[in-house]
């Protein structure tokens, strides 16, 4: 681990660590007014030990905007907004500035690109760039790169992964052009080149710029990895400053950084190119997200750098702790997806389910109290956890009341769906921080009026939680059955044809439990989806240990979870044999299995040997109703499940807890 925090040189930049903090869209972008609430986010993350920080994507030119959330370079008023930016966070650290163009993937009518090729995931065709305009769009990169300098930027980043409008030069799947910019591998290359040569010439002699090079596309048809060793070792010999390597499209059907990907899966890759490409520091990406992973990249001398966006949403300090060996009381990112990427596809502000302060630090003022007040939470779950942490954090005195004799509530049960396990990440994290911090937490303690009475509190959060919902069903008795807090905690066990009834977000989640109980390893997913074979990597079908059938009665599958994640895990689920019911009645149970009516009115047996219920929570806020009615002088806060089970996820749970918690 040592490695890590020896200092890297970048150009004419020193980094005092290894660690990147990489691109990632706030939701900001694009907006006026907002380089104060941008410099204070990025501020914590220099102050929590970073060294370098890459904006989110800037684009170079009008057409090359994603979306209307993106700054454009030459846009004098969004450059004016960026000077702002590092006026405020001078002598801070270094901030890089990523040069970016959406080329097909422009959410625009006018998105340009190699060749006329619609991308999957937009509606829009492209129009094909001329040579004339090629090169038109090379100086843009080349004007954006000056500016990027006079605004107080210290490094660039050229974006040429992920599926954007260089990697789309690249790759023969969206380049069938025949001209200087097309044709093979070399020829594929040239845009990328001349980008960078045209980066440097507006930039000052020792200007640190990164090339973030897609280190595989996972396209069907993509470069071979000899073309892309081709690329890494042209852009050596342009001297680039470093080799950032990206994984994935964004149309790619391989799921790259969410839960179902293994701690560390893409380092191979990064390894691989730093084999291949010497005389370059090449930084490695995607799903590095804990101590032990990034001791293990350090130890072996992996690569040189390690980039990390969604780690720091979740731990302003996770460089601090990690170099002052406090690694326990990091709060790591559980590759939800929910707050970060969905919410910027979506266009909104990002944040953190696992941190809500994030991206709203300049809300949030965690100045100690001169009134302490003594605090008694219900629960432990998010709501609860975050409440007792933020409460303790303010200067207040906390305890907390937990029935069961170990922490988590939620994320207890959700730590046993595969992949999901990183919440007990969260549970660990929370353990040792309100220990650390001196809450006062009673495990086996079940709240009751007296023993709330006894603690003669100030202030009492219920954060109770919820419990699965009653079925009835005529004939359930005939068959085994359970609800899916009966399944994930032990207590019931299902037999090898299961029928789901509930196709939410819980029931698509118990799906994956009864068909795969293990984590994802490094080979069992590469294995999973072909990724060894470089240039044909799709998901393999695989045979499931149960026959397992989802039934929802209206709406879509997987409500409630990420749009970002939840295609992912449907097409695994679909690869096991998994089938999806929806639109239908559910008549009742037989001795042979379940019986449901589609709207059609076609009367449909499902054979199955046992059910698991899923088929929502209802909020647990028995004790609260009581409690109300007989205190005095006291606060009384009803947050997360237990004030609202419908549409209750850990994003909302958690910001409720923050939200208790400040305004007490």
């Amino acid at each position: 681990m040592n490695t890590a925090f020896t200092p890297i040189q970048l150009g004419n930049v020193t980094v005092p660590n290894r660690f990147l903090m990489g691109s990632m869209h706030l939701g900001v972008e694009g907006e006026t007014g907002v380089a104060h609430r941008m410099a204070t986010f990025y501020g914590k993350r220099f102050e929590g030990g970073v060294g370098m920080i890459v904006t989110g994507g800037i684009s170079v030119n009008e057409e090359g905007k994603g979306s209307k959330s993106f700054f454009q370079f030459l846009d004098p008023v969004h450059a004016n907004e960026l000077k702002l930016l590092n006026e405020a966070l001078k002598g801070k650290g270094v901030m890089c500035a990523q040069l970016f163009h959406a080329g097909r993937y422009a959410f625009d009518r006018n998105c340009v690109a190699p060749s006329a090729i619609r991308a999957p995931i937009n509606r829009y065709v492209p129009r094909a760039l001329t040579e004339d305009e090629c090169w038109k769009t090379i100086e843009d990169f080349g004007r954006s790169a000056k500016i990027a300098h006079e605004v107080g930027f210290g490094a660039v980043e050229i974006m040429g992964s992920e599926g954007y409008l260089l990697n789309q030069f690249f790759s023969p799947v969206t380049n069938h052009r025949d001209d200087y910019f097309g044709g093979d591998a070399n020829r594929r290359m040239n845009f990328s080149i001349e980008v960078l040569r045209v980066v440097k010439k507006n930039l000052p002699e020792g200007f640190p710029i990164i090339f973030r090079m897609s280190g595989i596309d996972l396209i069907p048809g993509n470069p071979s990895f000899e073309e892309v060793i081709g690329l890494s070792n042209a852009l050596r010999d342009e001297n680039v400053t470093a080799l950032n390597i990206g994984i994935g499209w964004h149309e790619s059907r391989i799921p790259t950084i969410s839960q179902l990907v293994p701690r560390g899966a893409w380092v191979p890759i990064a390894r691989r190119i730093k084999e291949h490409t010497p005389g370059v520091p090449i930084i490695a990406s995607n799903r590095v997200n804990d101590a032990s992973t990034i001791e293990k990249v350090f130890s072996e001398q992996s690569v040189d750098m390690i980039s990390m966006a969604r780690p720091f949403l979740a731990d302003p300090k996770i460089v601090q702790k990690l170099s002052n060996g406090n690694s326990a009381r990091i709060n790591t990112c559980v590759a939800c997806n929910q707050a970060c990427l969905d919410h910027a596809f979506q266009e909104k502000h990002v944040s953190c389910i696992v941190n809500p302060v994030a991206m709203n630090e300049d809300k949030y003022n965690f100045k100690k109290t001169t009134h302490p007040k003594n605090v008694l939470v219900i629960g432990t779950g998010p709501a609860g956890l975050e409440a007792a942490r933020v409460a303790k954090e303010l200067g207040h005195d906390v305890s907390i009341f937990e029935k069961r004799n170990q922490i988590g509530g939620q994320f207890q049960l959700a730590s046993h769906i595969p992949g999901k396990s990183e919440f007990k990440e969260t549970i660990r994290y929370f353990k040792n921080e309100l220990n650390a911090i001196g809450v006062k937490i009673h495990l086996n303690t079940e709240a009751t009026i007296e023993n709330i009475k006894a603690k003669n509190s100030d202030v009492v959060i219920f954060a109770s939680g919820v419990i699965p919902r009653e079925f009835h069903l005529k004939g359930l008795e005939l068959l085994p059955h359970g609800s899916y807090a009966d399944y994930l905690t032990g207590k019931f066990v299902p037999g090898k044809a299961v029928a789901v009834i509930g196709g939410g977000g819980i029931g698509v989640d118990v799906a994956h439990r009864l068909t795969e109980e293990n984590d994802p390893t490094l080979e069992s997913y590469n294995q999973k989806y072909n990724i060894n074979s470089f240039t044909n990597a799709v998901i393999q079908t695989a045979k499931a240990k149960r026959k397992v059938g989802v039934f929802r009665r209206n709406g879509k599958h997987g409500a409630g979870l990420g749009p970002t994640t939840f295609w992912a895990l449907k097409q695994e689920l679909e690869s096991e044999g998994v089938e999806f019911f929806q639109g239908l009645t559910y008549k009742e149970v037989t001795k042979d299995g379940l019986v449901v009516v589609f709207k059609s009115g076609e009367e449909f047996l499902y054979p199955c040997d046992s059910i698991v219920l899923c088929v929502g929570q209802e909020k647990e806020d028995s004790l609260y109703e009581q409690y109300v009615k007989q205190s005095q002088n006291q606060k009384i806060i009803l947050i997360g499940g237990a004030k609202d089970a419908k549409n209750i996820d850990a994003k909302r749970a958690f910001f409720e807890g923050l939200e208790a918690a400040y305004n007490i």
